[in-house]
């Protein structure tokens, strides 16, 4: 990668820290509010798309709509303990799983880059119900935000393999893909919340 694609890329995290800031109080304060903007900017994306299918090549038209899905995963993922995001984060795999039975849709770089997204979220939070079942003892709503700020943080990490995934050699992406998940693993585990502030290994 030069120096424009990393200032780009740079650009491309300050811009996503933002949009996911945004919808932070109101989430906790008024979340049917969120849901409701969601819901509203998911429609007007879809209307937009159907009165002028030629939209989807604008730019400004493709960055909205990537932050907006990029919001609703990350923080439906990130808060599924919330009333709110428990209807939405069993959603998301289910809408990829019936749009993904679309072969034209399938074969979309764009659609398998969420897809994967969506799947490295998924096993997160897999891995987080397993080792919630073997050490139980999750410090209260702090425990319970320590567990968003893991989900939030591998979310991140999973954004920034998949921008640079289509750089790397395609003998070398098997290699990449298990680092990108032990990667995943080891943060998990690591920051796994006990009562007291500890960690699983007593950080």
């Amino acid at each position: 990668m030069n120096k424009t694609e990393i200032k780009q890329l740079f650009l491309q995290g300050l811009l996503a820290m933002l949009i996911l800031i945004l919808p932070a109080v109101l989430l906790f304060v008024f979340p049917a509010l969120v849901l409701s903007l969601w819901l509203t900017g998911l429609i007007i994306l879809i209307f937009m798309k159907r009165q002028n299918p030629e939209i989807i090549e604008s730019k400004r038209y493709q960055i909205v709509q990537r932050l907006l899905y990029f919001q609703i995963i990350s923080w439906a993922f990130a808060f599924f303990y919330l009333p709110t995001m428990i209807i939405i984060a069993p959603v998301i795999p289910i809408v990829m799983l019936i749009l993904g039975l679309n072969k034209q849709r399938r074969e979309n770089p764009k659609f398998i880059k969420w897809a994967k997204f969506v799947g490295f979220q998924l096993f997160n939070i897999v891995l987080l119900f397993v080792l919630f079942h073997f050490f139980p003892n999750i410090g209260g709503e702090e425990g319970l935000f320590a567990l968003s700020i893991i989900t939030l943080f591998n979310g991140a990490t999973a954004a920034l393999y998949l921008k640079v995934e289509p750089r790397i050699r395609r003998d070398k992406r098997m290699i990449s893909l298990l680092i990108m998940i032990v990667m995943i693993i080891v943060t998990t585990i690591t920051r796994f919340p006990q009562y007291g502030g500890t960690t699983i290994f007593g950080g």
